[in-house]
């Protein structure tokens, strides 16, 4: 079976191998990625095409045009950045001649770049010259003393046609004939100006002539073909791969076969050792199941024994509780009997008065005399002072009998184990209860409690759960303050989303030892015979199952501080 299963095991590997790779180069040749691609490349070439347009309408342009050049050769770069490094930076990975391809568009763009940014410097100085001369030669038209002169004027007007033709049609190869002024006809006030304007002319023509070179040069530089050379490449590198995928994807379906045939082979080997193997698991099984139920029934077994001793060790003190109000209730009930025998004596004086008024021949002189004795009973016995004492001996005998019925409820709710069922409580009734059970030990160790409750919301828990928890937790503070006594304090308060209750005692504190282990089952630092060493890991388990938590706080000599908190949103708990 062994030499099977890893021939098997091989032989899925290099199946799982196989189809990993393939879905790697489907993955490469999805259709998404393909559309994305050539739609990549189309706006490449919209937005060059674009630019060239535009480029046209630049020469000797003021306006917008310059801005909105770099921002058309911006989308450029962004758009190829989102080609190379998003469409196809697999494929360029994997193939050189597209990654060529890439390269020599890249190369050529940032050679187009620097060529545009020259341009448009050139072409703004141009633009910019054009306008000055256009000034320049309105300004001299207005002179009168020039226009006078009709040679000057004529050149003049020539001038400016050509110039607002210039400024109009934006035409990159529009011949330029532009005639500087060389002689002035008397004009001597105006021969500065004059020779400002021709030196105008020759700067403009100048410029003109750079801006051209620099137009011409970029207009030569068409990446639109190596864009179509991308494409190219990109669709023969798309085509190739389809071909090898469906290769191989005939390829995997033969070794798939082989794998099924031998997938069937394997499956008819393991059914001839099937039935006894299922036996042994059913037999497993049960033994499994078994030994669960044993030992969840020896920890229940545990737990309930740890809750009788630390009940065994209450009986006492709660002995003692139940036997004051137990003991007035008697001598209160022996007053009654005394008082009862008087009120008799009374009522039996008054029957017979009544019986003789009820006769049909009265004697009036019985009567007077039964009257008399009944009044002289009434009056010793001072009738109304003992119906108040009665009446008083009465409830406080009733206030012990509740007093000694809550004792035996709290006892009687403790010991139970049927009682497992979520009930909605109040923390503070719950500490209260168990601080009614633990007061023998807290009046043995000579242990003041201290109580700090405040106002809880209710949560629901397990009652009985909770009682043996505090009642564990009170019972090992008093233990640890045996030998001098001392007060333990107990807090409760809400704190965010958790309510806190806080045990501190005065006792010995632990070590960190001890500290560290306290919660471990059949660990304990008492004496033998004084301890189960499952209180503390009972107690732990509680806290668990109501989602709750616990932290410890002590120093030796110091005390100790126990804090658990419960979630106010608690609205499930377990056993």
């Amino acid at each position: 079976m062994k030499k099977y299963a890893i021939i098997l095991l091989v032989l899925v590997a290099i199946g799982v191998g196989l189809t990993l790779q393939l879905a790697t180069q489907e993955k490469g040749l999805d259709q998404t990625v393909f559309l994305q691609t050539t739609e990549s490349i189309r706006n490449l070439q919209t937005l060059d095409k674009n630019l060239q347009v535009l480029l046209t309408q630049s020469h000797l342009n003021t306006d917008s045009n310059s801005e909105q050049l770099i921002e058309l050769n911006y989308q450029i770069s962004e758009e190829f950045d989102n080609l190379r490094y998003d469409a196809l930076f697999e494929e360029i990975e994997s193939d050189a001649a597209l990654s060529t391809a890439i390269e020599e568009f890249e190369a050529e763009f940032i050679r187009r770049d620097e060529t545009l940014q020259n341009y448009l410097e050139q072409n703004q100085s141009a633009a910019l010259s054009l306008s000055k001369l256009r000034d320049l030669n309105a300004i001299l038209q207005q002179d009168r003393t020039l226009m006078s002169a009709p040679a000057i004027g004529m050149v003049l007007a020539h001038n400016q046609n050509q110039l607002l033709d210039l400024a109009l049609n934006n035409a990159p190869n529009a011949p330029l004939d532009l005639k500087p002024i060389s002689v002035v006809h008397g004009a001597v006030t105006q021969q500065a100006s004059l020779v400002a304007y021709s030196k105008e002319i020759k700067a403009f023509a100048d410029r003109l002539a750079i801006s051209r070179t620099a137009y011409t040069k970029l207009i030569g530089m068409d990446i639109s073909a190596l864009l179509n050379h991308i494409e190219d490449r990109y669709v023969s590198y798309h085509n190739q791969a389809i071909a090898g995928s469906n290769t191989q994807r005939n390829g995997l379906i033969a070794y798939g076969l082989v794998l099924l045939l031998a997938l069937m082979f394997f499956a008819w080997q393991i059914r001839r050792n099937y039935a006894s193997l299922e036996q042994q698991v059913a037999d497993r099984t049960m033994e499994i199941s078994a030994a669960y139920d044993e030992l969840r029934e020896s920890q229940e077994q545990l737990i309930q024994s740890e809750k009788m001793a630390s009940l065994g060790q209450m009986v006492a003190g709660v002995a003692h509780e139940i036997n004051t109000p137990l003991g007035y209730v008697n001598s209160n009930i022996e007053t009654l009997k005394l008082n009862l025998k008087d009120l008799d004596r009374v009522m039996a004086t008054l029957t017979s008065l009544i019986t003789a008024v009820q006769r049909p021949q009265r004697d009036n002189r019985q009567i007077s005399q039964r009257l008399l004795a009944t009044m002289g009973d009434y009056t010793a016995v001072d009738a109304p002072e003992l119906m108040e004492e009665s009446q008083r001996l009465l409830n406080d005998g009733l206030y012990g009998l509740a007093e000694i019925s809550n004792l035996i409820s709290s006892l009687k709710d403790f010991a139970r184990l049927d009682r497992q069922q979520v009930e909605h409580v109040d923390l503070n009734a719950c500490l209260a209860n168990a601080l009614t059970i633990a007061s023998n030990p807290i009046r043995e160790h000579n242990v003041q409690v201290e109580r700090r409750f405040a106002k809880l919301p209710a949560i629901s828990c397990i009652p009985s759960k909770l009682n043996q928890l505090f009642l564990n937790i009170i019972t090992n503070a008093c233990q640890a303050m045996r030998e001098s006594g001392g007060t333990l304090t107990i807090r409760t308060s809400l704190i965010g989303r958790e309510i806190c209750i806080a045990f501190t005692d005065q006792g010995v504190g632990m070590d960190e030892l001890t500290q560290k282990k306290m919660f471990d089952p059949f660990f304990t630092s008492k004496a033998i015979g004084e301890g189960t060493g499952l209180g503390m890991s009972i107690a732990y388990k509680i806290v668990e199952a109501h989602n709750a938590r616990i932290t410890v706080e002590s120093k030796q000599h110091k005390g100790t501080t126990i804090s658990i908190f419960f979630p106010t949103a608690l609205s499930q708990a377990t056993s």
